[in-house]
């Protein structure tokens, strides 16, 4: 089983290493996913955020350290990145999501952003280039990923509507490496073509009671 996986995996390298991703916030789910899809080889990599490293990050935000104190994110990740893998193309864009953002050409988006006023805006952009996005959020010990597949899936707006940003608490740093993990596994997964995706479902992972729970959407 685990030769075929790799098999698998070998086949779509090329897809892969010409593959462009954009990365939507570079805070914990986006360092984490950052990180693996550098390593795993995708060749460009687009990256947004318009935030600075602050000390209160580094619990959970793998691509910084003391020395990124007060640096804006996407340099100090695409400092980390190219070191990772100097092969990856890394573009930062030091930016904010709001509703004058603009989406470049790129074969999937990965929503890793903390707040639901910019997620609407990334889904609504996504939506009407038809990339496909996916979306995760993180609170507490609970987290949720879909891979959203317009036409074929419910887009963001529809999933959650109604829903609203609430103040941000304490977010354990193993559930941040967990679902970020998914995140990137599925952008690999839609890269090469695969069919088993979260796309048309949701996965919930409650970490605190070891729950894991798929939701259908579709």
């Amino acid at each position: 089983m685990f030769q075929r996986h790799s098999e698998l995996l070998n086949e779509c390298m090329n897809k892969i290493f010409q593959a462009k991703v954009l990365v939507a916030g570079a805070g914990g789910l986006g360092c984490t996913v950052l990180s693996l899809l550098a390593r795993v080889g995708v060749g460009n990599i687009y990256l947004v955020d318009g935030g600075i490293v602050d000390e209160p990050d580094l619990n959970r935000q793998i691509l910084y350290d003391w020395e990124s104190l007060g640096k804006p994110k996407v340099h100090a990740a695409k400092e980390k990145l190219s070191k990772i893998n100097p092969s990856c193309n890394v573009v930062a864009v030091e930016k904010t999501i709001d509703d004058s953002f603009s989406l470049t050409e790129v074969d999937v988006v990965v929503d890793c952003l903390d707040n639901f006023r910019s997620k609407l805006v990334l889904d609504r952009v996504c939506r009407e280039r038809s990339i496909p996005l996916v979306h995760a959020g993180v609170e507490k010990f609970t987290g949720q990923v879909t891979t959203i597949l317009y036409g074929r899936t419910p887009a963001l707006s529809e999933l959650f509507r109604g829903s609203k940003d609430r103040e941000v608490s304490q977010i354990f740093p193993p559930l941040v490496s967990l679902i970020a993990s998914i995140q990137a596994s599925e952008v690999i997964k839609l890269i090469c073509g695969k069919e088993e995706t979260l796309a048309g479902k949701i996965l919930l992972v409650d970490l605190l009671n070891n729950r894991f729970e798929t939701v259908r959407t579709i």
